[in-house]
């Protein structure tokens, strides 16, 4: 309901009415009746005008505090999407084969060593260049039916001694697109021959027997002859 105006008020405002006053005195009490209303008036007006920024003041906070709301029971109903990681974006390096992954580990004997590899094979390394050895084969020992072999095949790590160093390794197919092979565990699969003598690459990582296990030479390599080797990989067939 909007306050009348102070000038309309002239002409509501009561009349002193005839009574019996003194001359001029009616006058007098109706411009103080006037006088009180107007101040009234403009004492109501600034109320009303800080009133105005106040309550659109709380209307933007319960405003707000649904939109907040909301949000919260979005969140907690579906769940957004998180951004990719890092890590997750880059992409996945190359792992290798799940064969030979599967064959890197410990080797307590001969026989183990033969069970698992691809290819056992006797010659000496000719090359080496960019983290891959060229290999003369002189002897294959066993071959598993997928594994391909020729005279020279390709070793994908440099482990495998220097060149002219005769040995006998035991591999894994490691890149078969490339017909690379990986001795088994590193010097696991490694072993130096010198005349019909074969010996452990590693004293620390090498088997203990031809077929059984021998804990009590563990950590002082493991010595047989080349006829031994041959004799382990023909019971495999």
């Amino acid at each position: 309901m909007s306050t009348p105006d102070p000038s309309e008020w002239a002409e509501l405002a009561p009349h002193p009415g005839d009574h019996n006053l003194p001359a001029g005195r009616h006058e007098l009490h109706r411009s103080r009746l006037l006088a009180a209303i107007a101040q009234e008036t403009r004492t109501r007006k600034p109320a009303r005008a800080a009133l105005r920024p106040a309550l659109a003041v709380a209307a933007l906070v319960l405003v707000v505090a649904g939109v907040g709301a909301g949000l919260a029971t979005t969140s907690g109903d579906e769940p957004s999407a998180a951004l990719p990681s890092p890590a997750a974006s880059r992409p996945a390096a190359r792992s290798a084969p799940p064969g030979a992954a599967g064959k890197m580990r410990a080797y307590g004997t001969v026989r183990q060593l033969t069970d698992t590899a691809d290819l056992v094979v006797r010659g000496e390394v000719v090359s080496v260049a960019d983290g891959r050895a060229v290999y003369r084969v002189a002897e294959v020992l066993y071959r598993a039916p997928e594994a391909p072999v020729s005279t020279e095949i390709t070793l994908v790590a440099q482990s495998a001694g220097r060149p002219g160093q005769p040995t006998v390794l035991y591999l894994a197919l490691s890149d078969p697109e490339a017909h690379g092979y990986a001795p088994l565990s590193g010097d696991f699969g490694i072993f130096d021959v010198a005349g019909d003598r074969v010996t452990s690459r590693s004293p620390s990582r090498s088997v203990t027997g031809l077929r059984t296990e021998d804990t009590a030479s563990a950590g002082r390599g493991f010595v047989t002859t080349l006829a031994e080797l041959r004799h382990v990989a023909r019971e495999r067939g």
